[in-house]
């Protein structure tokens, strides 16, 4: 349930013990703000564009190794090597993710949409097959959710229709087992899951809802994911190809804040020489929307450019919510990731035989009966399940599974309502990735084609942004209280070798993304570096992810506002601290100076880019700690 809906509504701080009715009524009150918000069309392909792009990231791939070759070859500070060897090795770091997503982005392939099969006959290779209408399972997941919420999206599940005659069950797998989202199943006539071991965290879905079901596609959606009644009609088609294991849609957040115009808040604010100065403002750089997106949350630079342009190398990877998959195909994702822990482990014992033909038998003949043993059930897939299930299918060498980035938006979700949502988000989707990439890579194991190995790392990587992004908010702030520099000297050949390159690189991301603006990610990165920390460190002790409290909860959330707050003050002051010194005439760089106060500058920018995480909200109880405190 959203933490702030009170306050969307206008109703202010909740009574401890509402009625349930009411907040039926309240979660239909919010979405009706939202019903007639259109869906955005996906964004258009412009041939002059994508060749703009191409030029502008291969100068800036260029000016980028020129500039990384002088830096460690002439630029190195051997009088403080302790700051500026792990400054230059963070700057290499960030050059990689940043040529990684500008191979992403190369250029886009759509996958041509084809019309909705009639017979199950007509998406797969046999010849024998019947012909008999698709049996579709939609899986609504939920494990904390509001009732309120599930029932919404339960019932627009029951809304979707196809052209032709379609066997479609509705499941409702519950990772709490909670008593009231048992009888919202039967009430609905839903099919009730249930994990075999609660956790409360709602992992295992995928492999939990292969063993539970029988259809021929397996739609999964979250607690919030409200399907579009075409869904099927515009995602089955793909299927046709009979390599095609799953489909992805975007991911729309239909009540993000749209935000008030600079011109209007400034007008508000100060009168007609604020909104003149407003307008003037966004006549240069654009439109500028204030209170757009507070949590950074809107995903369509990653699904409509991000995930649209990996069409192209056949690795558009799952998010779980809003995919559809062939059965056949998750049923070896399963199988498959089993093989591979299980053949880890025997690799592991046979290194102790000497003959290399023994080993081999050895190897193959354990793998086999242990897998065999196994089954699918005492194997459970990771927390992001569903990217690593992706990343297997593609690897797979005995079948050819490809997958689709379908551009156009078919369901609505609800987006991060408050500071605690968003942070655990991040956590654990940063906790997953980490945890693959470190403990069991699928991306360098043989299977992959190197398009596809190069898009996965790209993902990975960048999910350790949190290493060089901590020593760039950190070298300036030495420089300006110490006058320590991790550069030779900040001389006319650092600016010649620097400046093109970040030049460059800015004018190359704003043409590649197709004008979806990338503050809000770079700001959230920032703000949310210490959430990336913690789940790396929880990655590295071999912690999984943490059944914190509520009041756990809040600690942390303040904790991150006064990460902010020190960063925010530290910076200030030590560009103040270093103003001073260069007045008395005691600072001797002020080249050094300029360099490091546009950096600091720059970082209390994108700290303050999102809303304060120690944002006041009063979360709601879900309607299950309601009936039990009543």
């Amino acid at each position: 349930m959203p933490a702030v809906l009170p306050y969307y509504l206008g109703l202010g701080r909740p009574h401890r013990r509402a009625d349930l009715s009411l907040r039926g009524k309240m979660m239909g009150q919010y979405f009706e703000r939202f019903e007639e918000r259109p869906a955005p069309e996906p964004l258009p392909w412009s041939l002059w564009r994508e060749s703009l792009y191409q030029y502008l990231a291969t100068v800036a791939l260029v000016l980028g190794a020129w500039y990384l070759a002088w830096r460690w070859s002439s630029s190195l500070n051997e009088r403080a090597l302790w700051l500026s060897v792990p400054l230059a090795f963070a700057e290499s770091c960030a050059y990689l993710a940043w040529a990684l997503l500008a191979f992403n982005l190369w250029r886009i392939a759509d996958r041509p949409s084809r019309p909705a099969p009639y017979w199950i006959s007509e998406c797969v290779s046999d010849l024998a097959a019947p012909h008999r209408p698709l049996a579709v399972d939609v899986c609504v997941a939920t494990c904390d959710e509001d009732a309120a919420l599930v029932r919404l999206s339960l019932e627009d599940a029951k809304k979707l229709n196809y052209p032709y005659p379609i066997d479609i069950r509705l499941h409702l797998y519950d990772a709490a087992r909670r008593p009231a989202m048992k009888q919202l199943a039967e009430s609905l006539e839903v099919a009730y899951l249930v994990p075999e071991e609660q956790d409360g965290l709602g992992t295992h879905n995928l492999r939990r809802i292969v063993e539970q079901t029988q259809g021929d596609f397996i739609v999964f959606c979250d607690a919030d994911t409200r399907l579009f009644p075409s869904f099927l009609e515009h995602t089955l088609g793909y299927f046709r190809d009979p390599d095609v294991a799953w489909v992805q849609t975007p991911h729309w957040y239909c009540d993000i804040p749209e935000g008030a115009p600079l011109g209007d808040v400034l007008g508000r604010r100060f009168g007609p020489t604020g909104f003149a100065l407003g307008r003037a403002f966004e006549a240069v750089a654009g439109p500028v929307r204030v209170g757009r997106d507070p949590f950074g949350s809107d995903p369509s630079l990653f699904f409509g450019v991000i995930q649209r342009r990996r069409n192209r190398a056949d690795a558009a990877y799952s998010c779980g919510a809003g995919a559809v998959y062939r059965s056949d195909a998750l049923m070896d994702a399963v199988d498959l990731a089993r093989a591979r822990r299980v053949g880890k482990e025997v690799g592991r014992l046979a290194k102790g035989i000497s003959d290399q033909e023994c080993r081999a038998d050895f190897v193959e003949t354990v793998t086999r009966q242990a897998a065999a043993d196994a089954g699918v059930a005492p194997y459970h897939l990771r927390e992001s399940e569903h990217f690593y299930a992706s990343v297997v299918l593609h690897g797979c060498r005995d079948r050819n599974w490809s997958s689709v980035l379908h551009p156009r938006i078919e369901s609505k979700m609800l987006s991060p309502q408050s500071p605690r949502d968003a942070v655990v988000r991040r956590f654990r989707r940063t906790l997953g990735l980490q945890e693959i990439a470190l403990r069991d890579n699928p991306v360098v194991s043989r299977g992959l084609s190197l398009t596809q190995r190069l898009m996965y790392a790209q993902t990975l990587w960048s999910s350790f942004g949190c290493l060089w992004h901590s020593a760039f908010l950190l070298a300036p702030m030495v420089f300006l209280y110490t006058g320590i520099a991790p550069v030779e000297a900040y001389s006319s050949a650092f600016f010649s070798h620097l400046l093109p390159f970040l030049l460059a690189a800015e004018l190359a991301m704003m043409v590649g993304t197709w004008g979806v603006p990338c503050f809000r990610q770079r700001a959230a990165s920032l703000a949310l570096l210490p959430v990336d920390l913690h789940a790396l460190w929880s990655v590295l002790r071999g912690r999984r992810f943490p059944a914190a409290s509520r009041s756990n909860r809040a600690r942390d959330l303040s904790r991150l506002a006064e990460f902010r707050i020190a960063a925010t003050a530290l910076t200030l002051g030590g560009m103040f601290f270093a103003l001073a010194r260069l007045m008395f005439g005691s600072h001797a760089d002020p080249g050094g100076l300029l360099a490091n106060g546009m950096w600091g500058l720059y970082n209390v920018v994108l700290l303050s880019g999102t809303v304060s995480l120690s944002a006041r909200s009063v979360p709601i109880e879900s309607s299950d700690t309601q009936e039990a405190q009543a």
